[in-house]
């Protein structure tokens, strides 16, 4: 059992990106628009609220 324990290291922030893949968080509606919320745009257009990858695009209310 100590053998494990001092076996342990802290992992630094890129670390950590590798073991989970570099998932970031997950980006919906209610992320964009905040509490007011919003649905998903087909079409975006002026006053559409689009993450910087224009992946995703929300009509906020």
């Amino acid at each position: 059992m100590l053998k494990n324990v001092h076996k342990i290291k802290s992992l630094n922030r890129g670390d950590l990106r590798e073991i989970n893949g570099g998932i970031g968080p997950v980006v919906n509606c209610n992320f964009l628009c905040g509490g007011a919320g919003g649905v998903v745009s087909n079409n975006p257009g002026m006053g559409d609220v689009c993450t910087p990858d224009r992946k995703l695009c929300c009509i906020c209310y």
